[in-house]
């Protein structure tokens, strides 16, 4: 089944409906709980809290459940997090040394990405990479994340790559969710579209105006027809 979004992103309209709050180690036990503490970590950095997180990872369930989908994220998210706090890196690199094999991994990435100089200096037009975007949003709240995935905008209308069209489809369908619930998204899509050309303009007024779930579905219906029609497979 066609799919834009993975469980960290169908926790951002959960999220939504249910509200946010502040979280504390103890509440750090199931999926919804880490992806609240991750969706808003920017609006409330908690580095102490950052261990617990590591160790909840595996038992919420978050890289298990569509694993393939939410690694990005995860990586993105700690590539940050890493970044901004080299002087407990010591003991959080104990922590991960403890964790399963997909834990570890993902989070061996994250302080790979970090030791690189971060998700901006990865270069590419992807989807996964979008969700790279995200999580590293959400870590440190910085605009030029959200400014990466406006640029992706300018292949929602390509048709001949299936790959380049899912970087912009999904730049599209995630801007829209998250300008929907997230001040700071909305301001720097705001931003980025004083900047942009006529065409990326006009997928911008789309995007804020237009419910997230029909973008969405519209793009999937894009992707039916062109498999349909075998211009892709």
């Amino acid at each position: 089944m066609f799919r834009f979004r993975s469980v960290f992103q169908d926790l951002v309209l959960l999220l939504a409906k249910v509200g946010t709050a502040q979280t504390s180690s103890l509440e750090l036990k199931t999926l919804l709980d880490v992806g609240n503490f991750m969706q808003t970590y920017y609006l409330h950095p908690q580095p102490e809290l950052i261990g617990n997180l590591i160790e909840a990872l595996h038992p919420s369930g978050l890289l298990q459940i569509q694993k393939a989908n939410n690694i990005n994220p995860v990586i993105g998210f700690f590539s940050e997090i890493f970044a901004a706090n080299p002087n407990r890196l010591p003991q959080w690199q104990v922590l991960i040394a403890k964790q399963d094999v997909q834990t570890k991994a993902a989070l061996d990435q994250a302080l790979s990405a970090a030791k690189s100089g971060g998700v901006l200096k990865v270069s590419g037009h992807t989807a996964g990479l979008n969700d790279m975007y995200w999580g590293a949003f959400c870590a440190s709240g910085n605009p030029k994340f959200v400014y990466r995935l406006v640029d992706q905008l300018q292949y929602f209308d390509e048709r001949n790559d299936e790959s380049l069209f899912f970087a912009g489809a999904t730049a599209m369908w995630s801007l829209a969710s998250n300008a929907k619930t997230q001040p700071a998204v909305r301001s720097a899509i705001e931003d980025a579209r004083t900047k942009a050309d006529k065409r990326t303009q006009e997928l911008i007024s789309k995007l804020v105006t237009e419910d997230p779930e029909k973008i969405k579905l519209d793009s999937g219906e894009i992707v039916r027809k062109q498999r349909e029609t075998r211009k892709w497979k």
